[in-house]
């Protein structure tokens, strides 16, 4: 009888697959509020643009957007959120918007008002959001679009919950999709050097640094997904690959905050404290999961003294630490909100602990293979594996409509022509 047959005998009574808690807190991610438009402040397109939007096809645009702008602030206003509802909304204005700003940006000399647009937004990520006011039509554009990449995301939140990690992983892709959008293409526009706009006075999500930061946490949140979508399948995973994975999401993870660090002070300083508790113990969970299973893969690969070796250091990281800094995971009974993962933290540290104390026994008295005191560099991942999956987002080619002024009003001087554009537009490209 071989030592494998013999281990499968003394222990086919003992239950070491991995716990429905590993995937919990594998899964475990950060709901961000979707963007909010204020309940206050009405805006009408079409009588803001009465004289220049006097074009049969442009009123037409101009009363399209207004019905699909309230039902976008409708849906981000609701009691209770549909993310799909605000995506949906969200992807029926931005092609109206985007047609306007276009509109007034190849038509500058027609692009009068006849009363103010003010836009104005709370964050969908800020802890305590205030509202921010601007008369650009970007900015209006820039948070429907924020609108959507939230949604997305929030939408993974809640099929995560559902358990439909695959679809989640979707979700996240596309949500990182749009933040790449806006931090690579569409924020530089108009956030440019030479425009007087100030992102400082605009919401978090209008930050193109904040917007990179946020696809980061997106593509992570997204291989969190796919590890639990793996996890689920019945049968014994490649543990291999799912200890590459999950030490990917915590490089990810530790490049998110390094990042929002360095990048996003004024955003950073605006979310909540408790989202960087989370994101500590994603990172520390994720850390520690990659020991666990790097360990499980040795052992099914009799490399069993190194696997005994893995799993005690993954009980070691599954520890709450000791100071800031140090070795461990954050005390999340301090937590209010955090609280909720207690219990599963709880199992997992003892599965991990029963799977240590069985492990050693039978080493102890079938393989006989030296434990070193510290698993070998070798022998241990340096680098994990990242997905970086990312669904490729951009606005549709937006179509010009006719902006027409009664001939008598057409003589202004060019500077009133150029104040009022850019106070319009804050476009800062040509």
């Amino acid at each position: 009888m071989s030592n494998s047959e013999y281990l499968y005998q003394d222990t086919e009574t003992v239950k070491l697959d991995h716990p429905d808690a590993a995937i919990r807190l594998a899964a475990v991610v950060h709901r961000f509020r979707v963007p909010k438009m204020s309940a206050n402040r009405k805006l009408s397109f079409k009588t803001s643009f009465a004289t220049a939007g006097r074009h049969d096809k442009t009123r037409r645009l101009m009363q399209s957007a207004d019905d699909h702008r309230e039902r976008l602030r409708e849906s981000t206003g609701a009691e209770k959120i549909s993310s799909e509802r605000v995506v949906n909304d969200a992807r029926r204005y931005i092609p109206q918007i985007h047609n306007i700003l276009v509109s007034c940006k190849v038509q500058p000399e027609m692009a009068r008002l006849d009363k103010k647009l003010i836009f104005e937004w709370m964050s969908g990520i800020e802890h305590n959001p205030k509202a921010f006011i601007s008369e650009a039509l970007m900015y209006d554009l820039t948070m429907a679009v924020a609108c959507e990449g939230l949604g997305r995301a929030a939408a993974a939140t809640e099929k995560s919950v559902a358990g439909d990690f695959a679809a989640a992983s979707r979700d996240y892709a596309a949500a990182a999709g749009v933040f790449e959008y806006l931090h690579a293409d569409h924020l530089p526009k108009w956030i440019s050097k030479g425009s007087n706009v100030d992102a400082s006075k605009l919401p978090s999500e209008c930050h193109a640094s904040t917007a990179k930061a946020l696809k980061l946490l997106f593509q992570a949140n997204g291989q969190q997904m796919a590890v639990a979508t793996v996890l689920i399948k019945p049968g014994t995973p490649n543990y291999a690959l799912l200890a590459k994975l999950t030490l990917g999401i915590a490089e990810v993870l530790e490049d998110f905050s390094a990042y929002l660090r360095r990048e996003c002070f004024e955003s950073q300083s605006r979310m909540d404290k408790d989202f960087f508790t989370l994101v500590s113990f994603q990172t520390g969970v994720q850390q520690a999961l990659s020991l666990y299973f790097s360990a499980r893969a040795a052992w099914d690969a009799t490399d069993y003294g190194i696997a005994i070796a893995l799993m005690s250091e993954a009980t070691v990281a599954l520890r709450t630490r000791e100071a800031v800094g140090s070795r461990g995971l954050p005390d999340i009974t301090r937590t209010p909100a955090l609280v909720v993962l207690k219990q599963d933290l709880h199992d997992l540290r003892a599965h991990c602990t029963k799977v240590l104390h069985e492990w050693e026994k039978d080493n102890n008295s079938v393989f006989y293979n030296a434990v070193p005191q510290h698993v070998p560099a070798g022998k241990k991942l340096q680098e994990g594996l990242k997905m970086n999956r990312m669904e490729a987002y951009t606005l549709e080619e937006a179509e010009p409509h006719l902006l027409v002024i009664p001939e008598g009003e057409l003589q202004r001087s060019d500077s009133d022509l150029a104040r009022e554009l850019q106070e319009r537009l804050n476009a800062g490209d040509d």
